[in-house]
Formats: structure tokens, sequence, C-alpha cells
């Protein structure tokens, strides 16, 4: 399943790329609604290119049929990002907690200006090996994903506007 969303935040491309860059942002991240507060594995920079890992625990409802191959209380993965600071892009891996075999995602980021705004794509695809109810958990999950981006551009606005 492919995917897109899209956040905006009155502000240039570079604080808002410095920000997801940030080990002291993402420490200071609290739990959303559907999605645990990230763990902080690591956040790097190097020069021209910044590196995050994140381990994130999200709460969705999947079809009950699929607890044979997933467990629906720990759906987690770790998010694994590299930024190219100057281009504001980004590339984002998902290593799944469980069911590795049978969950695939990968992710590409890109920060713009519109205007005096910041506009964040993050498109991606999904794809979850499971007979019959692939395409439901694919949908329970990235409707989870969109939840939880629109609650992250809140936090990402309020850490912005402070």
């Amino acid at each position: 399943m492919k995917f897109g969303f899209e956040q905006r935040w009155n502000a240039s491309v570079a604080d808002v790329v410095d920000l997801y860059c940030d080990q002291a942002f993402w420490s200071s991240v609290t739990g959303f609604a559907k999605t645990s507060a990230p763990e902080v594995l690591e956040v790097t920079r190097d020069g021209d290119t910044a590196f995050t890992r994140l381990h994130w625990k999200l709460v969705v409802d999947l079809p009950r049929q699929a607890s044979r191959f997933i467990d629906p209380d720990n759906v987690a993965w770790v998010e694994e990002t590299t930024w190219d600071i100057p281009a504001a892009t980004a590339t984002v891996g998902f290593v799944p907690s469980q069911g590795a075999a049978l969950i695939k995602a990968h992710a590409e980021i890109a920060v713009v200006a519109d205007g005096e705004e910041a506009v964040r794509r993050v498109t991606g695809e999904l794809h979850v090996r499971i007979p019959l109810l692939g395409g439901r958990v694919e949908n329970a999950i990235v409707d989870g994903i969109g939840d939880h981006l629109t609650e992250e551009a809140e936090v990402v606005a309020a850490r912005i506007e402070a």
C-alpha cells in the first residue's frame, strides 16, 4: 500500500529539518493518542548528514484474525532516518519488532518551502504479507500513522513557536 502525508508549519525549512535532527527534541516528546513516546536509540550528525533511530509502539485495532501472525499489543518498530540536511530530504527504513518476514515498509521525506511555510511530505509503501488480511492490516497501520503524524505536527509547531 502506498501512502502519503503532508505537514505544514509557519517556519523555515532549515528550522524544521534541524528540529527533526535534534536529540533534545525527540527526548522531550511525550506519548500520542495512538503512539508511544519515542525511545531515542540514536541521533547523530556528521557534517551534512544526520541519522536518527527511534523506537515507536502503535496502538491500532487490527483484524482479530491477524493475531495469528502479529501480536496486536506489540505493533512496534524502529524508525531509521537518514537526513541529507542541505537537500532537506531523508530516507526512512522501518524495522518491525515482530513479523519482520511479514512486514516491509520504507518512506521518503522532503521538506520544501511554500511561501512562508515549510511543508514536510512523507511518501512511502507498507506491505503486510498475511493471506487475505494483509490489505486490512495495512489500512489499519497507515491510518494509525496518519493520526500520529497529525499529532506530531502539532508538537513540532509548538516547539517551533516556543
